[in-house]
């Protein structure tokens, strides 16, 4: 089974890649080189999905986790930085005449 996680593809051999074990509160934790190898930090969001042969464990589609902060320049725009107040439509509307 191929497998690609932040940017980085790897072969799952289906041999055991760590044991964990089930605290007291129902925690897992995922070893720091899986956690490396898988780019996962802390804060990141997991999906766990109920199959028939187990659980599956992954990362969160990270799209739907970006916030407003991660996405400022991610369009690429290039020229100068433009004040909130110069982005009101009212200013640039053409009056209706009678």
């Amino acid at each position: 089974m191929h497998m690609a996680y932040a940017s980085k593809t790897f072969v799952a051999g289906g041999a055991v890649d760590a044991l964990l074990t089930l605290s007291s509160k129902g925690q897992l934790v995922i070893p720091a080189r899986l956690r490396q190898l898988l780019g996962l930090l802390s804060g990141d969001r997991l999906e766990l999905t109920l199959e028939t042969d187990g659980l599956r464990l992954r990362p969160q589609a990270s799209a739907t986790q970006a916030s407003a902060q991660e996405l400022i320049g991610c369009a690429g725009y290039q020229g100068p930085v433009i004040p909130l107040e110069q982005l009101d439509p009212a200013l640039y509307a053409t009056p209706l005449l009678p």
